[in-house]
């Protein structure tokens, strides 16, 4: 899949992202690929044959797994409704393949990021001339993450641990959203679980060949997000404490490989954004300081005076992490985060296998959550969730690991076993409830059964936007629009010009630079916009709420009733 996005980078860049070119770099990779895809092939059908997991406890597992990851599959193949893919996941590829080619986009400086996702994004949308093809490219991502990691954990902990770990991640809320929309976080989950699979095996057999692989997955990591980088940073940390004397060799044997993967990402920033590692530390197209200030400031959880939960953070993040919400922004319910914690109460009880990946996680998950602590204490954004998802793969391992050891408890004088297994299954079973409720209210089977059309789906999901972007649509062809705090940009009319505010911050950054609002509404007048469409809502939101540009969006009201003459509300 990495080496498919690069070959697919590689017509983009070359002006043959189209769907001819496409189609034939698929067919060439599967055609390379057949004696992979026949085997494959031959283990789903023995899976077919396969038999239900014996015992209770795995049949509930599997139960609720598969469930979860039902719903969220009916949600992956409904229109595109999730934030960030409507304001830069899906709206690259879309005029990547409008252009016929990968070219920069400086009104997104989002479409700067490495995108190995959001390139087979483009590759599904132009086989199947749909959007739809994205989410459920995602979702196969999770999936294969999913079987990575639960292989994983029942070769080393039983067949429990192995529906175990997969039931982890989809129980927490917002990793079972990420399946049903056009993200790019599962991709890192799946490079992140096949990093600890071979940094495991390292660890057993001391063979340098499964360091390399490992390093390898962590470079594909990075090429779909930057953040991903704490993986290879855990891995440099974790062999160094399984071999300090080799530890400058293990470094280069994870680094280079990682290098060599990223090198096409570093050659994409540099030649659209003229900076390898837009927008860090070398500015760009578009960028500049005060860019960087807005977008990577506001005070982390030390500047909050909430320090503290830096100290407890698993804890932290698990109680007071909510989707959407501000600070860890993640809903990763009761278990994904804290049962590791727990392993040191059944190490003894696990046997060697089950002890060896354990201990295989802790090396990386040590150090994964050191670099979350600092990043949390001083950033509004490090302290997301999300951002680091490579613990959540290492994490739902672990834990997984840790309810096994405490199942092979003494059973006098008391088992905490039994009692803990209720209240996980009872969680899980809330958790069900919860997309249950969810799936019925936000009503995909009435899209994927015909009962509701595209339109009235993206009205019921998107409200107020759905019904902005269809007043545009009776514009004139060619008409320019600009947005004014509002980033999402993908379902503009195709025969528009529409520019988005991706960073919110169109109105104050030329403020801020010393600009006259007239000065400004004159500017963007002299570049051809006739109109401008202004989300007050998000407008007002900056200004009362999140403060940081207040002062310049408080001078918009007199100047906009100088410049605009309003047309629609």
């Amino acid at each position: 899949l990495g080496l498919l996005s690069m070959a697919a980078l590689a017509l983009g860049l070359a002006g043959l992202y189209t769907p001819a070119a496409l189609w034939a770099l698929l067919l060439a990779a599967a055609a390379l690929g057949w004696p992979g895809l026949r085997g494959w092939l031959a283990a789903a059908r023995a899976l077919a044959r396969s038999r239900w997991p014996a015992g209770a406890w795995p049949r509930f597992l599997a139960a609720f797994t598969l469930a979860a990851l039902a719903l969220a599959l009916l949600h992956a193949l409904a229109p595109p409704v999730a934030w960030d893919a409507l304001m830069y996941h899906l709206d690259g590829p879309r005029s990547y393949l409008a252009a016929g080619r990968i070219v920069a986009r400086p009104d997104n400086p989002y479409l700067g990021f490495p995108q190995s996702v959001e390139t087979l994004y483009g590759l599904g949308m132009a086989l199947f001339g749909r959007d739809t093809a994205a989410a459920p490219l995602h979702f196969g991502l999770g999936l294969l993450a999913l079987i990575s990691l639960g292989g994983l954990a029942r070769r080393h902990g039983g067949e429990a641990a192995g529906w175990l770990a997969p039931a982890l991640i989809v129980s927490a809320y917002s990793s079972w959203l990420l399946f049903g929309w056009p993200y790019v976080d599962l991709g890192v989950l799946l490079y992140s679980a096949a990093a600890l699979t071979a940094f495991a095996n390292w660890r057993a057999a001391r063979d340098d060949r499964w360091l390399i692989l490992a390093g390898a997955s962590a470079g594909l990591s990075l090429g779909v997000k930057y953040t991903a980088g704490v993986l290879l940073l855990a891995l440099a940390a974790g062999a160094a404490w399984t071999a300090p004397r080799r530890a400058v060799r293990s470094g280069l044997l994870l680094g280079l490989p990682a290098l060599i993967l990223f090198l096409p990402w570093l050659a994409r920033g540099l030649l659209l954004y003229y900076n390898p590692v837009y927008p860090f530390f070398f500015d760009g197209l578009s960028w500049d300081a005060a860019r960087a200030d807005l977008f990577f400031g506001g005070a982390g959880l030390a500047g909050r005076g909430e320090g503290w939960q830096v100290l407890i953070l698993p804890a932290a993040a698990a109680i007071f992490g909510v989707e959407k919400a501000a600070g860890f922004a993640f809903t990763a319910g009761p278990w994904l985060l804290t049962l590791p914690l727990l392993v040191p109460l059944g190490w003894r009880w696990l046997d060697a296998p089950a002890r060896a990946l354990a201990a295989a996680c802790w090396a990386l998950l040590a150090p994964l959550l050191l670099i979350w602590a600092a990043l949390a204490a001083f950033t509004l954004l490090g302290a997301q969730t999300r951002l680091m998802m490579p613990a959540l793969a290492v994490s739902a391992a672990a834990g997984a690991l840790a309810l096994e050891g405490l199942a092979r408890w003494p059973q006098k004088p008391f088992s905490l076993y039994p009692v803990l297994r209720g209240i996980v299954a009872f969680t899980l079973v809330l958790a069900l409830a919860e997309m249950v409720y969810v799936t019925v209210r936000e009503r995909p089977a009435a899209y994927l059964t015909a009962a509701a059309d595209r339109a009235a789906y993206l009205d019921g999901r998107l409200g107020v936007y759905a019904g902005a972007m269809r007043r545009l649509a009776e514009l004139p062809a060619g008409t320019r629009v600009r947005f004014l705090w509002e980033p999402q940009g993908y379902y503009c009319p195709a025969h528009l010009a529409c520019a988005p505010d991706s960073l919110l911050d169109a109105w104050p950054h030329p403020v801020r630079a010393g600009r006259s609002p007239d000065d400004v509404f004159a500017g963007w007048q002299a570049a051809g916009d006739d109109y401008v469409l202004v989300f007050d809502v998000g407008r007002r939101f900056l200004t009362e709420v999140e403060t940081r540009a207040a002062p310049e969006n408080r001078q918009f009201d007199a100047a906009a009733a100088r410049w605009l003459e309003p047309v629609w509300q």
